[in-house]
């Protein structure tokens, strides 16, 4: 298991100075989804090739619902890109947010079709556009389930998981404890149902801050990852309290200490 961490929460301006900020740190890997991106493919890879921390995953891009097809292609395009650098990497894969908002963006044509089932359609056949890319760069384009107060087709892991279902095994699904936390029954038991498809995690306590500045216990929920085999990233992604490098360190080290006891 490594700990990771997003990209905007790193702090250094070149991406040397970001690399050794990690380790001070005590972090493992980091999830790139910002400046780091801008650099050529071989700039990045040449960098992470000479640092003990990795890549866990990339971000995709948030537009393959756009109305415009300018925008969908663009928005296509860019994440066949990603798909390939993820695989140079020895990434998880590509992580993708089917949508934000808690409406359709799309019109409703009932009774052809409301707009949240053109919305669902639309993102199956982008994903199965995209999926032989992913399976030619061996990583997984994974889809990031959201609370019901930030998105709508994809507010639980079951519903990730069955898109992947339909998709192919290309697609996988992430665990995100914050949005679990709203919106599974049971945490544990959703990552146990789901255990085929999940192949990535994230992690921040019930108040959207660093672990362990909440009343969330993730033990349940390491125990069951540890139950399914997994031994993926367990990536930070959250607000931070209190002095910034001191919480981050707490941090990792609270994950660290939470996964040895599960």
């Amino acid at each position: 298991m490594k700990v990771s961490i997003r990209e905007g929460m790193v702090r250094g301006e070149s991406l040397a100075e970001k690399l050794a900020w990690l380790e001070s740190v005590g972090l493992d890997a980091v999830e790139l989804h910002a400046g780091t991106l801008l650099l050529p493919a071989a700039e990045i890879q040449q960098a992470f090739a000479t640092s003990p921390i990795s890549v866990s995953a990339i971000e995709g891009i948030p537009r393959l619902l756009s109305a415009d097809p300018v925008e969908r292609e663009a928005a296509k395009q860019t994440i066949r890109e990603r798909i390939e650098l993820a695989g140079a990497l020895g990434a998880v894969g590509v992580l993708v947010v089917p949508q934000f908002g808690r409406v359709p963006a799309l019109p409703d044509l009932a009774p052809l079709a409301t707009g949240a089932e053109l919305e669902r359609n639309l993102l199956l056949a982008q994903l199965c556009e995209l999926a032989p890319a992913a399976r030619a760069a061996g990583v997984s384009l994974f889809l990031e389930p959201l609370n019901r107060y930030e998105a709508y087709i994809v507010n639980r892991v079951e519903q990730g998981a069955a898109i992947a279902e339909e998709v192919g095994p290309e697609i996988g699904v992430m665990a995100d404890f914050f949005h679990m936390g709203i919106e599974e029954v049971d945490i544990a038991a959703s990552i146990r149902a789901n255990r085929r498809h999940l192949v990535y995690v994230h992690v921040a306590d019930s108040n959207r801050l660093q672990p362990g500045r909440g009343h969330l216990d993730f033990r349940p929920g390491f125990r069951a990852l540890k139950e399914i085999g997994y031994d993926g990233p367990l990536a930070i992604e959250c607000r931070v309290d209190g002095p910034y490098d001191e919480a981050i360190r707490d941090a990792v080290t609270l994950i660290r200490q939470e996964w040895a006891a599960a």
